[in-house]
């Protein structure tokens, strides 16, 4: 990440206020947090535990063995192939009312049936990220964060941008509602066709807007059986993205089956200036 991207962070957090006790993820009032505790306590308290819990699930974890395009088939790809999203966070600092956070989302594009070809992965999206985690009360929140994503492909298929966010969070027994915001940083324009260096796709906000918008309604009567749905919008350019998820658990370890709709812009990376209508049937791993 360079210093833009840091220093932009560091604005962000100096604004955000300090939260307030809450047992499970943060120690300390805002009272506390005026009297910090001793430096050897603090790092003698976070070497204990932060690596010792481990890897948690950060956005959803799934595969989708079979999914379906209703576009015309291009670039010699099939209708049909295997998505899946895996999306794991590791705390790296608590201190009261916040918490510091790296992430990585990686999401793939397998063309399984294509047995003409050797079966490739046509794309892969990288997508490491650190961001602090600020406990407004009980079942408010708010992360903000710098991320970096990109395809990990060389010119002319290489994708990538970086962003600064804000995501405030609230979450209830039966509600929740996420409303994340973001600021893409600059890059230079290329120079040629050959640049390595430049922006490899300067519109990308046209199709991926400046935020998006999720809402998932739990219902406990039917075995907690989760709806969810993303949403992006771009007023500017009419352009945006419609992600709807069904999720029913299993009677087999933390699992669930689930069904995922797309219909719009920026599904993966290669195709964000591309519409996209998918359907597609798989398993939910996250809890």
């Amino acid at each position: 990440m360079n210093k833009k991207i840091i220093a932009a962070l560091f604005i962000i957090i100096s604004a955000t206020p300090m939260a307030a006790q809450d047992e499970d993820e943060f120690e300390g009032t805002i009272q506390d947090s005026l009297k910090p505790p001793p430096l050897k306590e603090l790092i003698d308290y976070n070497r204990s535990n932060n690596i010792k819990n481990g890897f948690s699930a950060h956005k959803m974890n799934y595969i989708l063995p079979y999914t379906y395009s209703w576009m015309d088939e291009y670039d010699g790809r099939k209708k049909s192939e295997i998505k899946f999203q895996m999306s794991l966070k590791q705390r790296l600092l608590k201190f009261y009312g916040w918490a510091f956070y790296f992430g990585y989302t990686q999401k793939s594009f397998w063309q399984a049936y294509d047995f003409n070809e050797s079966r490739p992965f046509r794309e892969n999206n990288f997508n490491p990220e650190f961001f602090f985690r600020t406990k407004m009360w009980s079942d408010f929140r708010i992360d903000t964060g710098a991320e970096h994503e990109s395809n990990g492909k060389d010119i002319p298929d290489s994708r990538s941008w970086n962003r600064i966010y804000i995501t405030p969070y609230f979450e209830n027994d039966r509600f929740i509602a996420t409303l994340k915001a973001w600021y893409r940083l600059k890059e230079n324009k290329k120079d040629g066709e050959e640049d390595v260096a430049g922006d490899d796709n300067p519109g990308i906000h046209r199709y991926y807007g400046h935020g998006e918008l999720g809402l998932t309604l739990k219902i406990p009567e039917l075995r907690n059986t989760y709806i969810s749905s993303l949403m992006r919008f771009n007023p500017a350019h009419k352009k945006g993205a419609v992600e709807l998820n069904l999720t029913v658990p299993l009677s087999i370890n933390s699992m669930s089956f689930m069904v995922q709709y797309w219909d719009g812009y920026g599904e993966s990376l290669i195709d964000y200036n591309v519409r996209q209508r998918k359907i597609g049937f798989g398993l939910n791993f996250t809890r």
